[in-house]
């Protein structure tokens, strides 16, 4: 029988390029959640910039209480790295980058086993430890992505009002911003290795997110409680302040080491077992 090229279907370039590859296709999948997520708080970011200038005179007499100083880092609320931070560094930006980590790994991981094609992914010739680096690589593009649309936007707004803050603190911020995605993103590898379904382990991460966020935030409000921040993976991403102060070496390594370990841990998880499909 002749088959006639009538019958074959053209697929367009990123849809070639979706399948073509895991990786491809691990990027591919969550595209547009990235982008919204990027230029949505980046552009949110852009306007907190634009507005520094309207209340700068009413930010000096601004008067903080305690729970509002743990969020500036040692910032003042009247300067432009305070604002910035206070309005966006404390909790909007990273927590955006946390909920991309987690809605991308629990989809990626344990969305497929419920899905039941994670394992007819596994029975072809792809080694387990190939299909975990190439989903947990499609994780981290898609982090770096919209942290990088983050701090170009809240850059063009910092140029644009001529706001003090520094090019390299704001790059340095937003190392520690992935990292910390990064390490939400190896606790929702480990979590939907270990209960193997979606909305379960974005939940218990989420929930972990939330308790270690309000420990590292307010811990250091209470006198002789201050180190138990350090516990908190948030306190690893703001407890220098990067934003005024730059790059933290050992906080980084801190970051790195703990995304190593989890990631590690998702992988045993994923390789000793039966995978459905």
């Amino acid at each position: 029988m002749t088959m006639t090229t009538d019958t074959i279907v053209q697929l367009p370039a990123r849809k070639r390029l979706a399948v073509s590859s895991l990786f491809a296709r691990s990027v591919a999948d969550r595209t547009g959640l990235t982008l919204w997520i990027g230029i949505g708080i980046g552009l949110m970011s852009l306007m907190v910039a634009a507005m520094y200038t309207s209340f700068e005179e009413t930010l000096l007499d601004f008067e903080l209480g305690g729970a509002m100083e743990a969020f500036l880092f040692g910032s003042d609320i009247a300067s432009p790295v305070g604002w910035i931070t206070a309005e966006m560094y404390s909790m909007m930006v990273p927590m955006a980058i946390v909920a991309l980590a987690v809605i991308d790994g629990g989809r990626s991981f344990a969305g497929e086993e419920e899905d039941r094609s994670i394992g007819l992914l596994a029975a072809n010739p792809i080694s387990r430890t190939r299909i975990i680096t190439d989903k947990v690589a499609g994780i981290a593009v898609h982090v770096v992505i919209a942290s990088i649309l983050m701090g170009f936007l809240l850059w063009v707004g910092v140029a644009a009002f001529s706001l003090d803050i520094s090019a390299g603190n704001l790059a340095a911020t937003h190392v520690h911003l992935i990292l910390l995605g990064m390490m939400f993103g190896g606790g929702i590898v480990v979590a939907s290795a270990a209960l193997a379904r979606r909305v379960p382990a974005m939940l218990a991460v989420a929930g972990f997110a939330g308790v270690a966020f309000i420990i590292a935030t307010f811990m250091p409000i209470f006198e002789g409680y201050e180190n138990w921040a350090k516990v908190s993976p948030w306190y690893y991403f703001y407890g220098s302040n990067p934003l005024a102060n730059g790059i933290n070496w050992a906080d980084v390594g801190v970051m790195a080491g703990i995304s190593t370990v989890l990631y590690a841990i998702g992988w045993f998880l994923y390789v000793k077992r039966d995978l459905p499909g």
